[in-house]
Order: structure tokens, then C-alpha cells, then sequence
């Protein structure tokens, strides 16, 4: 196996196991809402699992190929290699889901500003629209493109 493959295969197995965890913290949050405590956890949120989702696809991106992408067409096809790789993980279900991520984006803009990408996007959950503004800034992992992103807070 290639030095590339073998780093692929990683990727995907870690971006499978990201989104599994959501997935997995998602379901042990309870309700999303209660009467005495408001909500309970952020990873329950619709809203925070997209956004979180496009963030760590666009950096996946650019830790595979050391620049930003620029359209949606260069994330539907990161998103379908890392689902590739780390489709033996994955139930037929989260497969299933998972391969039509994108379709939730009613907009999405990206572009370059300097050396980061600024991330311009819109989808709709639970009869909300939800528009934001990211800013990813250049780091050698997706972790670290994501807790530089989030350690600041969204623009």
C-alpha cells in the first residue's frame, strides 16, 4: 500500500469515527429540550452537527490536497472518497446519509481571503434557517483547522 493510500484510509477511518461519535453523543444527550434545564447538549443541536459537518469537510480538504476548496463540486467529491474509505464502518444507513450531507446546503460560498477560507453558508433545520460565516484558517491537521476555527467562534 502507498504512503497516499495508506494516508487516505486513515483520513476517512477518522472522519468516520467524527462523525460517529456526533452521532453516538447525539443519541446519549437526551431530548433536546427540558422543561427544567433548557437544552442539554450542543451535539444534539441539527444546527451544530451541519455546521460542525461542513467545517470538518472543507478541512479534510485541505489537509488532502494543501488548498482550499473553492466550490461545492471539490467538497461533494472529498466527501465521497472519504465515505469511499470509511464506508466499511458505517452502516448502510449512515452511508446513505452521510453521501447526501451536501444536499442540506441551500447556499454555499467559499472563498479565499489571504491564506484562509472564509465559508459562507445556508441550510434549513427544524423550520429555521440558519446562515453563518466560518473562517478557516491554514493548520497541518483538521483538528487543528477546526479548534482554531471554533476557539474563536464563528464570524
Amino acid at each position: 500500500m502507498t504512503p497516499d493510500r495508506h494516508a487516505a484510509l486513515k483520513r476517512g477511518f477518522k472522519f468516520a469515527t467524527v462523525l460517529a461519535a456526533l452521532a453516538c453523543v447525539a443519541a446519549s444527550c437526551g431530548p433536546r429540550h427540558s422543561a427544567m434545564s433548557g437544552p442539554r447538549c450542543a451535539f444534539a443541536d441539527p444546527e451544530a452537527t451541519t455546521s460542525m459537518g461542513i467545517c470538518n469537510l472543507a478541512a479534510e480538504y485541505y489537509v488532502a490536497h494543501h488548498e482550499w476548496p473553492l466550490s461545492k463540486a471539490q467538497l461533494e467529491e472529498q466527501n465521497r472518497q472519504l465515505l469511499e474509505s470509511a464506508r466499511a464502518q458505517m452502516s448502510s444507513e449512515e452511508a446513505t446519509e452521510l453521501s447526501a450531507f451536501l444536499d442540506r446546503f441551500t447556499f454555499l460560498d467559499l472563498r479565499k481571503s489571504g491564506q484562509d477560507l472564509v465559508m459562507r453558508y445556508r441550510f434549513k433545520v427544524e423550520r429555521k434557517t440558519v446562515d453563518q460565516t466560518v473562517t478557516l484558517r491554514p493548520k497541518a491537521t483538521a483538528d487543528e483547522i477546526l479548534q482554531a476555527a471554533t476557539a474563536k467562534g464563528y464570524d
